[in-house]
């Protein structure tokens, strides 16, 4: 398993072992650099929007400070 895809793995562990959401993670990498992971959170938050990927993309563009992640 390469090591990106190693986190996405532990992201969605840690959010099941602390029930925040189903076994789902999502990685963010930019020319090698993560620039966002996140896990599942849509138990813990009740928010049915706040699957993985979009739990990263949103830390994603805040990071960057813009909407488009597209490099």
């Amino acid at each position: 398993m390469n090591k990106f895809m190693q986190l996405a793995y532990d992201a969605a562990l840690e959010g099941m072992q602390k029930g925040l959401g189903g076994p789902f993670g999502a990685v963010i990498v930019r020319n090698g650099e993560v620039i966002a992971a996140a896990h599942n959170e849509v138990l813990g938050t009740n928010d049915p929007t706040a699957h993985a990927e979009i739990v990263a993309i949103r830390r994603a563009t805040a990071k960057l400070g813009r909407f488009n992640i597209g490099d």
